[in-house]
């Protein structure tokens, strides 16, 4: 019976893993159309709902480009 509880929590520990690995991959992309419908779409959206990586991403290309113009 241990055995079989033992392979049961290596398992859970695995799937935990793979599960907090792949949130991590997500959140490090930047969306792969950042244009002026996103950055409006960005505003819209509550800056507590911001993930890390579109912070980054409205910051260059909607604060820092805009500025150049």
């Amino acid at each position: 019976m241990k055995k079989y509880l033992g392979i049961l929590c290596l398992l859970l520990v695995g799937v935990i893993a793979l599960i907090l690995g792949l949130t991590m991959i997500e959140s490090q992309q930047a969306p792969e159309l950042v244009g002026e419908a996103w950055c409006d779409a960005m505003v819209d959206k509550p800056n507590g709902e911001w993930t890390d990586a579109e912070t980054r991403s409205f910051a260059k290309a909607c604060l820092y480009n805009s500025e150049e113009e």
